[in-house]
């Protein structure tokens, strides 16, 4: 039956038989399972979709919708034309044929970060539709609806359970080699620019300070920029500090494009656990390469085939202490008259003028750690600022001295307390290195994902929530203790404040941007 079909059809036809057996893009297994019409004719499903299919509106695979895409494309079913013809023909090398709702990517900018996140160890198409049961499993492309359609949306990508098993696999993974995201002396590019959000989280801005002065001091041209910098006259190179916040804010909206995001590099601030990380997704996906303040993140991105490297950012010598004009900010004026004197940060752990001190936003796992543990730290000389406003710390009145307060405080405490948001133990870098351990505390958490750098017991301590205070008691109130406290003190700053490590550090990200920028667009 299908060799007489096969010649019923027209030199065009024929044509368009060989084009998209040659593309490799008809799924004859989903247009027999979705058409079972077809199935049961015994025909040829390649060319019964050539004579007859696209002209039903039928699809040659999950990915392709012919009405999608000829509303987008109106004169590609021009004198009856086979609308996957004209995909094929503009679009070689694509898999996506529309553009959902990031209607200012490209089609192949959009293939590429379809193909990425399938691979993302993160996402599980059957995790993904069992969260979104309104899509129908055998005519969607799961990970193609969460990249176009779900982020834009809102809806949940990345399933708690299959967060928690990909981290735990990565931390027990050997990982990929960084030599293969390096270029040891390669060129780079002329001029970079580091990118904020000035409506953002006042910490990102620290972040992307902090990466700008590694930069220039790894012997790079490179300006710390913001959202309301020019998008004609950009460096060479930009380099956008937390994607989830700088292109969904104010201005930053406007840099959300396919030309800007492929050539760019996203340096990822996010856990994969939470909203904000999937709001960013369609940028890093997208981009020429990432940086990540975590380990485990960059090696995920890694396994999903983008250039990607971990980073923690060089501190410098000078600590943001408390300003002047902060001294009649309510939350500096109860500190005791002693704390409001610049700290130093080689203070001993039993000179301390506070005992504890934490600085966080509410949570539920928070909430229940503090409300348990109540009466033990009523016993001690606490500053503990619980955070109960939903909004970032941005750059207000009322927020922008926050930020100093932290590293004011943790510098005349003993103690900086480190309790996760979540059940997901991320090595929170600002709050853990920048915010306390620079600043002289010793930094007392609840188990992280393990660090290449800053190591437990060496650099800082690691409890279970519930033996906290049994570790505090133990630091605070013996002589073992109170000695183990001033070496956890010391080894932390001396590896902060080791030259030779942050000029290897730097030298490790020049040339990452060095491999990034001399890798071709494939």
């Amino acid at each position: 039956m299908s060799a007489d079909l096969l010649l019923t059809l027209t030199p065009t036809e024929q044509q368009d038989l060989q084009q998209i057996r040659e593309s490799g893009q008809f799924d004859a297994a989903f247009y027999l399972a979705t058409y079972t019409d077809v199935a049961g004719s015994e025909l040829d499903p390649l060319l019964h979709y050539v004579k007859y299919g696209y002209r039903e509106g039928r699809q040659p695979n999950r990915n392709f919708r012919p009405d999608a895409y000829l509303i987008q494309h109106p004169d590609a079913g021009a004198r009856n034309r086979n609308p996957f013809i004209h995909f094929l023909h503009t679009h070689a090398g694509c898999h996506v044929a529309h553009q959902g709702l990031l209607t200012r990517f490209h089609l192949e900018d959009l293939s590429i970060g379809v193909r990425t996140l399938e691979q993302l160890p993160f996402f599980e198409p059957d995790a993904y539709h069992d969260s979104n049961r309104d899509l129908n499993r055998d005519m969607t492309d799961m990970a193609e609806h969460a990249l176009l359609y779900g982020v834009p949306e809102g809806r949940r990508i990345f399933s708690p359970l299959r967060v928690s098993e990909t981290l735990g696999a990565l931390c027990a993974a050997k990982g990929l080699d960084d030599a293969d995201y390096l270029a040891p002396g390669g060129a780079v590019p002329e001029s970079i620019g580091v990118y904020y959000n000035s409506a953002g989280n006042v910490f990102i801005h620290e972040i992307a300070a902090d990466l700008h002065r590694s930069l220039n001091d790894a012997g790079l041209d490179c300006r710390l920029l913001d959202e309301t910098a020019s998008i004609d006259h950009r460096p060479a190179l930009c380099i956008f500090v937390a994607p989830h916040e700088f292109f969904h804010l104010g201005r930053g909206r406007d840099w959300a494009t396919g030309a800007i995001i492929r050539d760019a590099i996203m340096f990822n601030t996010e856990q994969p656990q939470t909203l904000w990380f999937e709001r960013g997704l369609p940028f890093l996906l997208m981009a020429a390469g990432v940086i990540d303040i975590c380990h485990q993140m960059a090696e995920s991105f890694r396994q999903a085939g983008l250039p990607a490297i971990h980073f923690t950012p060089t501190i410098g010598t000078e600590r943001d202490y408390l300003q002047k004009d902060d001294m009649q900010h309510p939350m500096v004026r109860i500190l005791p008259p002693a704390c409001r004197k610049r700290p130093d940060p080689a203070t001993p752990f039993a000179a301390r003028e506070l005992d504890i001190s934490f600085f966080g936003g509410l949570s539920a796992h928070r909430e229940k750690f503090f409300a348990c543990n109540a009466g033990f730290f009523s016993q001690y000389r606490t500053y503990f600022y619980y955070r109960k406003f939903t909004t970032p710390i941005d750059t207000s009145p009322r927020d922008r001295p926050l930020s100093r307060l932290a590293a004011h405080v943790a510098g005349h405490s003993r103690i900086a307390l480190n309790i996760h948001r979540d059940d997901y133990g991320f090595f929170e870098w600002h709050r853990i290195v920048k915010g306390a351990m620079a600043n002289g505390a010793v930094v007392v958490s609840e188990p992280c994902l393990p660090h290449p750098v800053f190591r437990s017991g060496e650099h800082f301590l690691e409890e279970t929530g519930r033996h906290i205070p049994n570790l505090i008691e133990w630091l605070t109130h013996t002589p073992e203790g109170l000695a183990k406290a001033e070496a956890i003190r010391l080894s932390a700053l001396k590896l902060i404040g080791t030259p030779s490590g942050n000029r290897a550090c730097c030298t490790r990200i020049r040339d990452f941007i060095a491999h990034v920028w001399s890798t071709p667009e494939e």
